[in-house]
């Protein structure tokens, strides 16, 4: 009796190796999937797009924050003369009886200079880009016109921090967490004639401040207003400089 021999080549003359009419050749199987791996596979999938969710949400959180970030506000100097610019006529009038007063301002054809100070009160740095006593798209007429770019000092100089000798132009002054700087705004009258028994009174400064993509006019409320003669053209009844 005689055995076959294992491995040995088929032949299309043996019956056991001719493929029927239509048939397909064997394909072996791997193993199947355990159920446990699909779960598996599952919650990690989940586990990515909560992760993925969660952080867009924080995203966007700290974007709209960023979009209303406003730290700025008085710093709580108002007075005195700023280094390079035009003087500071302004002396203190009607602050008896504990009343706290105003700055006022004599009628004068020159310049003179608006100076307090503007301080960081968030705890991340912003952009200064312009300061004005003007708010932007102002309508009509305003008491007083910029004579010149307004200029910035430290209020306050740390350790081993270089002292400024003169003011350094605003535009793109960064202004860290808890930082102040004194602000000088050059201005002078809208015009040269006035009413002798008016008057008109600046209040606020406006700051445009940037940060990151955003940038913002903050209103920073003057502590002490700044009076002037309502400036007026020449006219009867008006008092006109010469």
């Amino acid at each position: 009796m005689s055995v076959a021999r294992l491995g040995r080549r088929c032949d299309d003359a043996h019956e056991a190796c001719r493929r029927r009419p239509g048939g397909r050749s064997p394909v072996l199987a791997g193993p199947s999937p355990s159920p446990g791996s699909g779960r598996r596979r599952a919650l990690i999938l989940a586990a990515v797009v909560v992760v993925v969710v969660a952080a867009l949400m924080v995203l966007a959180v700290l974007w709209i924050q960023a979009a209303v970030y406003q730290p700025l506000g008085f710093g709580g100097s108002q007075s005195g003369d700023f280094p390079g610019l035009p003087k500071n006529p302004a002396r203190l009038v009607d602050n008896s009886g504990g009343e706290p007063g105003e700055y006022y301002v004599a009628p004068q054809l020159g310049p003179f200079t608006i100076v307090a100070s503007v301080q960081n009160f968030g705890p991340t740095a912003v952009t200064i880009e312009a300061v004005t006593t003007q708010p932007p798209a102002a309508v009509g007429t305003w008491p007083v016109v910029e004579a010149a770019r307004a200029l910035a000092l430290p209020e306050y100089h740390g350790p081993g921090q270089p002292v400024w000798t003169t003011g350094k132009p605003v535009r793109g002054l960064s202004l860290g967490p808890n930082q102040a700087i004194i602000v000088g705004v050059p201005v002078k009258m809208a015009d040269r004639c006035y009413v002798p028994n008016s008057t008109a009174s600046l209040s606020t400064l406006f700051v445009e401040e940037r940060y990151l993509e955003f940038t913002h006019w903050v209103t920073i409320p003057l502590d002490t207003p700044v009076v002037v003669r309502e400036p007026e053209p020449a006219g009867p009844g008006n008092v006109c400089l010469k």
